[in-house]
């Protein structure tokens, strides 16, 4: 039993109790941990601020025989522009929930610098194509990625042509079935040549790098279903913060709509009669 210093990102926070709460914590120094963070939910307590979930924090620790506790938080950095962003902060959530559901707890360090990295890209780039790039590095450290370069069924390499069939991709196999072998697997799904090039570009690329690209509404919509159907097989089930994330994206397409169907009756109605 003794106290320690920790980097942690705060992946959730749940009540614990009358004014505690149970923290998930992703340290840098021992990957994926539980703790208690006690009387925080009290006005005056100290540890707010560094407990809140999507939060940089130094935290000192108490290991105790079965349960860490909180006993100093201080917040490294807060992510103002995720909190105050709606579809950013379902992003981040998501993120975060990916890593929850993916790593075993007292592991996972090496996903800190990952998590944080797509933290801070998410302040700064659209959403959706982080998510992406997130989704897929995730996978890599992880070591699920699916094969993106080479045929699952003969080894061969798949090539990326903008004419000819679509290869064939397999969330259940792990990746690619070349034209040479798709006739033995007629039930896999296509994944479209610009998919793959941008899948193979966002696992090689400098995530600094990201606001160069320029990717289609449908094109991203494309690759952001493989990756899910991909996470799905590991994780047994969908993310509940996906679910979250549609029905944003529902509102926010739905909103200039009603607003410009109000304007037009609103002229209707102004119109002499």
């Amino acid at each position: 039993m003794r106290l320690y210093r920790a980097q942690a990102l705060v992946l959730r926070s749940r009540s614990y109790g009358e004014a505690d709460r149970l923290l998930t914590l992703l340290t840098r120094e021992r990957g994926k941990l539980s703790a208690i963070a006690k009387g925080v939910r009290k006005p005056t307590s100290r540890l707010r601020a560094g407990t809140q979930p999507l939060t940089h924090s130094q935290l000192v620790l108490y290991e105790g025989k079965n349960l860490q506790t909180v006993t100093q938080a201080e917040p490294v950095e807060s992510f103002a522009a995720l909190h105050g962003d709606v579809v950013r902060f379902s992003h981040a959530s998501s993120m975060a929930e990916l890593v929850d559901r993916l790593s075993p707890d007292h592991s996972g360090a090496d996903l800190f610098p990952l998590l944080l990295t797509g933290w801070h890209l998410l302040s700064v780039f659209p959403g959706d194509l982080v998510a992406c790039l997130f989704q897929l590095r995730l996978l890599d450290r992880l070591g699920y990625c699916p094969e993106l370069s080479l045929c699952l069924d003969c080894g061969e390499p798949v090539e990326i042509a903008d004419s000819g069939p679509w290869p064939a991709y397999s969330p259940e196999m792990g990746g690619l079935v070349g034209n040479c072998c798709r006739h033995r697997h007629s039930e896999m799904g296509l994944i479209a040549p610009g998919a793959l090039a941008l899948l193979r570009h966002l696992l090689q690329m400098d995530p600094r790098d990201l606001g160069r690209l320029r990717v289609g509404p449908k094109l991203l919509r494309h690759v952001s279903a493989v990756l899910k159907e991909t996470i799905r097989c590991r994780s047994e089930g969908n993310m509940r913060s996906w679910s979250v994330i549609e029905s944003v994206g529902r509102s926010l397409t739905e909103e200039p709509e009603l607003k410009a169907e109000q304007t037009e009756a609103e002229k209707e109605s102004q119109r002499p009669r």
